[in-house]
């Protein structure tokens, strides 16, 4: 995958996390901007450009905007390093705010069926994730499809909510 398609789909990846649990809570922000600040995974996009195109997105489709998002990645031709970071990002933002939903639970688990790491490089990277079971018993389990319940419980948060995120102080280095 080009350099500058991945960090379109990282920051995607990164949005729908936030936005899964139908609320962005300042925290998950703050990470967004960490993230920004303390690596190159965003470096040469326009942050603010992409997020008024993914809530644009969002308004289209709704739910279908992650769908998407996972079936580009169950499709694309990524490497391990490209997944530990995709995983990396949407972790990072999920555990930000300190607290797990149903939601959030439901979609690192279908981001994780999309990848194709196996559960011991996990477990290389980050350790055993009590979010993600990757203890040694635990198997990999590959669904086909994204899980119709997602789509049909998940609430994202109100347009309003998403149009105060400030994303205009970080700038492309």
């Amino acid at each position: 995958m080009e350099k500058q398609e991945f960090k379109q789909v990282l920051f995607k990846v990164a949005f729908c996390a936030m936005t899964c649990d139908g609320e962005i809570h300042k925290r998950e922000i703050e990470e967004l901007k960490l993230i920004n600040k303390n690596t190159s995974f965003f470096s040469e996009i326009d942050l603010s450009d992409e997020l008024n195109q993914l809530i644009d997105d969002l308004k289209k489709k709704g739910a279908k905007l992650i769908e998407e998002l996972f079936d580009y990645l169950h499709n694309s031709k990524l490497n391990t390093i490209q997944e530990l970071i995709i995983l990396e990002v949407a972790l990072r933002i999920i555990n930000s705010d300190l607290k797990h939903d149903e939601n959030e639970m439901k979609f690192i688990h279908l981001l994780r069926s999309k990848l194709e790491l196996h559960d011991e490089t996990i477990n290389d990277r980050f350790g055993e994730l009590d979010i993600l079971h990757t203890y040694e018993f635990s198997k990999n389990i590959m669904p086909d499809k994204a899980d119709p319940e997602l789509d049909e419980n998940i609430e994202f948060p109100k347009m309003s909510k998403l149009m105060q995120i400030d994303l205009d102080v970080i700038k492309p280095k």
